[in-house]
């Protein structure tokens, strides 16, 4: 038994080397080969288990470097949308970091382009580094996962939580979920990792990564708790989990890193008019969710749009059941409902196209918690083919990504409109204007129309145009007022010098346009 025990040992480390040593020990050891027959079998089917694993991972990654080149083509369209054109704006203004909330965990994503400022880069090549740096980051987190700490099954998890509820949400690319849960998989990475433990370097990096990763958004933790109870179960039996030092003394942390975001959230703006309705709501409510017109439009887009992740969802819980592990099916049922009610709690109206990049941010951590089992668990149920596994994760991530090329047109459609606009003023000499149109008729031509002021003033320097054109659409009864040393930005008024010339110029000299309506520009409703 213990030869046993240390051939599998051997075997971990590199079953080819293992195998042929296997191979050489029958040939010379005749009268043992009964025993050997059966030590084969097994070293086959760790081996076939072993081979999906890894191919799987090699299709995780090239699914990862396919939206890379996404993010680079679309980089236009990725940028000047809504929150990503204000962030950066204000990166390039004040030349340093720009949180909202408090969600440090971004800063990543941001290093490329204030380095880019410091070596006074183009405007284009400061938003091609801003739109590709979130796959970089991406990219860089699966290969560490897979290639350094041999966990392929969270490289491939990360994957799945970028497409499997991801179409129109390809552009947001500032949701601070996203970076949060990379963190989340980094920390859950080194935690699992095989192998030799820094006394003092693990531990930094495991606080660094759980801090990174929760200060990023209140929505992380819901993904972190249940990915740090399930694997947990998978490495030890719950008396064994229940005396460990080492998985209380890191609960603790998280908890306690998980409370400070909930403090965070709670004392800014933004976060806290979330987390009020979970304040103020009851058990009633609760149950209520299920049946709000928010669940209703989830529920259909489940099936018109998410379907994939649905019988992944539905295969998994079906392995859990023929493996019998019951207490993973119940926590998997948990964490999903408490999920699926809390945002029907906070989001109780129904939604429609124009909100779907916003919601499928909120909703794209879920995936990953119906998803986990299939992918821990298919490994062990299909131990000979080396093709059927990886071809499933294959169709899966290439079903998506068509849903997001197909996102990719209607937003490409958006900036075009934006880009008549741009252009009809500029050609005018009309450097300001106020588009005076209903919000409802204007998000048909731009999803969103908030984000017009920074939108346009970066596409006009992008095309050239000195001074820059800005546009704002506005309700009827706005009131225009007429400072020569202010524009009108996304939420407000703001001083021209709040503008880096170099990447944004405002004509100080003239007044704003009125202007009534967008038919005179001939748009096209991006949704037809």
């Amino acid at each position: 038994m213990c030869c046993h025990a240390n051939n599998c040992y051997i075997y971990a480390i590199n079953p080819f080397i293992t195998q042929l040593v296997y191979l050489a020990y029958t040939h010379y050891n005749k009268g043992r080969l009964s025993f050997n027959l059966g030590y084969s079998s097994e070293i086959f089917m760790i081996c076939h288990k072993d081979k999906n694993l890894r191919n799987s991972y090699w299709v995780a990654i090239s699914v990862l470097l396919v939206l890379g080149v996404f993010a680079l083509i679309f980089y236009r369209e990725r940028t000047m949308f809504v929150d990503s054109s204000w962030f950066l704006l204000h990166i390039f203004s004040k030349q340093s970091f720009y949180f909202t909330e408090m969600r440090w965990g971004a800063f990543i994503t941001q290093l490329g382009v204030l380095a880019g400022l410091k070596l006074n880069l183009s405007l284009q090549t400061l938003l091609i580094i801003y739109s590709v740096s979130f796959y970089l980051f991406y990219i860089v987190a699966a290969l560490i996962l897979g290639l350094r700490w041999r966990q392929y099954h969270l490289a491939i998890l990360l994957v799945a939580y970028l497409t499997l509820f991801i179409s129109d949400g390809f552009f947001c690319t500032v949701g601070e979920i996203f970076q949060g849960l990379t963190w989340m998989f980094l920390f859950l990475g080194l935690y699992f990792k095989e192998g030799k433990r820094h006394r003092l370097l693990q531990p930094l990096l495991l606080t660094a990564f759980a801090f990174l990763g929760m200060i990023c958004h209140m929505i992380v933790v819901f993904p972190f708790a249940f990915l740090w109870i399930y694997m947990n179960l998978e490495h030890y039996a719950p008396k064994e989990l229940v005396r460990q030092k080492r998985f209380w003394a890191y609960s603790i942390l998280l908890l306690a890193m998980a409370g400070l975001r909930y403090y965070v959230s709670n004392i800014g703006w933004y976060d806290s008019m979330k987390l009020s309705a979970v304040h103020e709501s009851s058990v009633s409510n609760y149950f209520a969710a299920f049946t709000s017109g928010h669940a209703n439009t989830f529920f259909n887009l489940l099936i018109q749009n998410y379907w994939a992740a649905l019988l992944l969802f539905g295969c998994g819980i079906a392995l859990l059941i023929l493996r019998k592990r019951y207490l993973k099916l119940s926590i998997l049922l948990l964490f999903s409902l408490t999920y699926f009610a809390a945002m029907c709690v906070v989001f109780p109206d129904a939604y429609d196209r124009k909100m779907l990049f916003y919601f499928e941010n909120e909703w794209a951590p879920l995936s990953v918690i119906m998803v986990t089992p299939f992918v821990k668990e298919i490994f062990k149920l299909v131990p000979r083919p080396f093709v059927v596994v990886p071809v499933v994760f294959l169709l899966v991530f290439a079903i998506r990504m068509l849903y997001i090329f197909d996102s990719c047109m209607v937003f490409s459609h958006r900036l075009d409109n934006v880009d008549k606009v741009v252009t009809a003023l500029h050609a005018h000499q009309i450097n300001k204007a106020l588009i005076v149109e209903e919000a409802s008729v204007a998000d048909e031509y731009f999803v969103m129309n908030w984000g017009t002021p920074s939108e346009s003033l970066l596409l006009s320097k992008l095309k050239g145009y000195e001074p820059s054109v800005t546009f704002k659409v506005v309700a009827a009864d706005f009131e225009i007022r007429q400072p020569a040393d202010s524009f009108y930005a996304c939420f407000g008024m703001m001083p021209n010098h709040f503008l880096n010339p170099q990447y944004s110029t405002i004509d100080s000299t003239t007044q704003y346009h009125r202007i009534e309506g967008l038919q005179r520009f001939a748009l096209k409703p991006v949704m037809e």
